[in-house]
């Protein structure tokens, strides 16, 4: 169990801030599959590992849909891990 850092602004540069309990749970690496390795080097996405820390419940990237990929290179929303990151 970890606890996250949650920032809210409120009016102007007022900023409030919670700690919320947050559980994450290793989950397999899309950009790789497991494997590590990602265009012939270690993946970029899981530093070679496999799989990703992912808060839980889990959820698919929505803006690449779990691939890892959009456009000309890796998700800028997941870090080409596929998941969300919230």
């Amino acid at each position: 169990m970890y606890f996250q850092l949650i920032y809210f602004r409120v009016k102007g540069d007022s900023m409030l801030h919670t700690y919320i309990e947050t559980d994450y749970a290793p989950e397999v690496c899309t950009l790789c599959n497991g494997s590590g390795c990602s265009d012939g080097g270690l993946c970029k996405a899981c530093g070679g590992q496999g799989t990703v820390l992912v808060a839980q419940p889990a959820r698919i990237c929505h803006v690449c849909g779990g691939a890892g990929q959009s456009g000309d290179g890796l998700c800028r929303v997941c870090g080409g891990s596929g998941w969300a990151r919230f």
